[in-house]
């Protein structure tokens, strides 16, 4: 058997027949492919307590995190499946950094499901857009991945032409400055090539993680900017809540 043979089926087995977490025979084949195990215990389901504006868990008995009292954005809501902790980076790096499309679609399963929470209807997905620079080095965009199979489960036209990425933007993980930097870090980074697609459009954004929301409300900006007329947003996983600061500390 060559090796391409052996690794088409390794990804078919792990994809369909195995937890995408712990990698443990399923049982009976489920949405999102995870094992009872790992769904109960290895994840921080994401609900109802949760920010009404960026879709973060809440810390305190407020409808919005302290960051969206404090900072604007320009999309109309963001949700996301869970919280990026434990076995939500695993996969989410797996995805991003370590060639596993595979998981695209489970992922995008359970994101598809918290989208449906969402009390409206969209007319188009769209994809956060990767520099050309980044896209060659990785090989794709992993949020096009996870945008390919949330637009065909809700039958929405999946639109990767009308914005693109014209600043190759630094890794928020390697900048130092915290919301002011990533706000820099992102200022001019996307560019809208077409309106015919958004303007006098209700468009759902896919992205992979959500942080401050800062990459997310300038793409909003950008396609509010253009005539889109509702922006919404949705990720697999987000990072908590940051706890307020304490007198004294």
């Amino acid at each position: 058997m060559s090796f391409s043979f052996r690794s088409v089926l390794s990804r078919l087995f792990v994809a369909e027949y195995n937890c995408i977490v712990c990698g443990k025979e399923l049982h009976a084949l489920n949405r999102y492919r995870l094992c009872e195990l790992c769904y109960g215990l290895r994840f921080e389901v994401l609900g109802e307590k949760s920010c009404l504006k960026c879709g973060k868990m809440l810390l305190a008995e407020e409808e919005y995190c302290l960051d969206c009292q404090n900072h604007e954005k320009h999309f109309d809501r963001a949700v996301s499946a869970v919280t990026y902790t434990g076995a939500a980076i695993e996969l989410v790096t797996g995805l991003k950094f370590h060639g596993k499309r595979y998981l695209a679609e489970p992922m995008a399963k359970w994101m598809t499901d918290r989208v449906l929470e969402f009390e409206t209807a969209f007319d188009v997905v769209i994809p956060v857009p990767l520099h050309a620079n980044r896209r060659k080095e990785r090989g794709y965009n992993q949020s096009e991945l996870l945008a390919e199979t949330i637009a065909e489960s809700l039958s929405l036209p999946l639109d990767l032409t009308s914005v693109v990425r014209e600043k190759d933007t630094l890794a928020s993980s390697s900048l130092e400055g915290g919301r002011k930097a990533r706000e820099e870090n992102m200022k001019g980074a996307f560019r809208l090539l077409s309106k015919e697609n958004t303007a006098g459009k209700r468009v759902l954004i896919v992205d992979d993680v959500i942080t401050t929301g800062t990459t997310s409300s300038c793409l909003a900006e950008v396609l509010k900017k253009g005539g889109a007329e509702k922006v919404y947003v949705v990720t697999f996983a987000s990072t908590r809540e940051n706890p307020p600061i304490q007198e004294g500390y």
